[in-house]
């Protein structure tokens, strides 16, 4: 596995000595990661573990590196392995998060998302799917409150966003918040985003 990371690491132009800000290739790590699974996510998360100790100031590495980890949570057969990537994961997001409210310009992703939308939704995505005993779910329902009261989600392309209306949506069925769901069901509606869920939200 090993030779793996460092053979994809050195394909993107990368070593452990000098480690480029998080780009548009760091992101397509944890976006492969996290489409594909398998040999993936270990190869993001040591990219951006080594991206975080480049520059430990940086929210966007950071984040990326608490996501990683909560996927490496998912692959790990040790159930003690299991809940400590998942716990570290979730305190790194949740830290980015508040580290990224202190920029005047947190910057857009490679897709043209602003970032701390993306990460709102990417945790809000994660805490409210992960087990009850990490107590994660209120945080990431009022993520999803928050992101579905900004202005700027309705003015994004809805096919970049679609999956953060669905996940809401799909939070509030989980939470069994139904007056929560009905008022986010009509502006899902009014997007034309619920034909690009996968799940019935109905």
């Amino acid at each position: 596995m090993k030779k793996i990371i460092a053979a994809a690491l050195i394909q993107l132009g990368m070593s452990t000595s000098a480690f480029a800000a998080v780009d548009a290739q760091l992101e397509g790590l944890y976006n492969k990661a996290a489409q594909q699974g398998g040999d993936a996510i270990e190869v993001s998360y040591e990219a951006f573990k080594i991206a975080q100790q480049q520059d430990p100031t940086d929210p966007a590495a950071l984040f990326y590196l608490g996501a990683s980890e909560t996927l490496m949570a998912k692959e790990s057969w040790l159930p003690w392995k299991k809940v400590s990537y998942a716990e570290n994961g979730i305190a790194r997001m949740d830290k980015a998060l508040l580290m990224l409210e202190e920029l005047e310009n947190p910057g857009r992703s490679a897709r043209g998302v602003p970032r701390d939308l993306l990460f709102k939704g990417i945790a809000a995505t994660t805490f409210t799917k992960v087990p009850a005993f990490f107590n994660a779910f209120d945080r990431g329902f009022e993520l999803y409150g928050e992101l579905m009261n900004d202005p700027r989600l309705s003015h994004m392309p809805v096919q970049a966003v679609s999956w953060i209306y669905c996940g809401a949506l799909e939070a509030a069925d989980l939470g069994e918040k139904s007056d929560q769901k009905s008022e986010w069901q009509a502006k899902v509606n009014t997007r034309g985003a619920q034909a690009l869920c996968k799940l019935d939200t109905e």
